[in-house]
């Protein structure tokens, strides 16, 4: 237990179970590192997959599309940067120190590298409905095709926004709000010296 001291008359105003603590911040970490984990590796596979749907088709048929080609590049390229990306972020969760406020800081580091992932991902998204348009326009598709694929890539973009909101955004914000108060609480945590102590 730790008792939480009140500055001015030197006594105890409240304690807290620090083991019971400790436990809620290590479910914290651990749910941010499985939805980086999984976000990471649905994106690298979805890359590798659409990117090979790309290319195994136009190397069978032997007609390049320029746009289909750049597309099949950028996931290729994007599965591999996010692979590079996962590889730095695990080897930077063991700079922590095994404590509550150390196992704080590695979830709000992690929730952070959430954040900037699912931002970063929407501009991504855009990229591709880009080429995927530009590919479409090019094997002649008929305009009600164009208009499926635009609505469903503008469907999926409101959902990605949404999703960052509702989860990404607001699981950093309530980590950053427990580590503040742990550290006011810290802070508060030894009586000071009585004046005549102090003398």
């Amino acid at each position: 237990m730790k008792k939480i001291w009140d500055a001015q008359n030197g006594q105890a105003m409240y304690a807290i179970d620090e083991t019971a603590l400790h436990n809620s911040v290590i479910k914290k970490k651990a749910k941010a590192r499985r939805t980086a984990d999984l976000t990471e590796k649905i994106f690298i596979g979805a890359n590798i997959v659409a990117g090979l749907m790309i290319v195994v088709p136009t190397i069978i048929k032997e007609h390049i599309s320029i746009s289909g080609s750049l597309m099949a590049v950028m996931m290729f390229f994007t599965a591999g940067y996010i692979l590079n990306m996962r590889k730095k972020r695990l080897a930077s969760q063991d700079n922590f120190e095994q404590s509550v406020i150390g196992d704080l800081d590695n979830a709000i580091s992690t929730a952070d590298y959430q954040v900037k992932f699912s931002k970063s991902s929407r501009y991504y998204l855009l990229a591709i409905v880009i080429l995927s348009l530009t590919s479409l326009v090019e094997s002649g598709s008929p305009w009600w095709v164009i208009l499926l694929v635009t609505v469903f890539f503008a469907v999926t973009y409101i959902a990605a926004k949404w999703e960052y909101r509702t989860f990404y955004a607001s699981q950093k914000k309530d980590l950053r709000a427990m580590r503040e108060k742990l550290g006011s609480m810290e802070d508060d945590e030894q009586p000071e010296e009585p004046l005549d102590q102090q003398i």
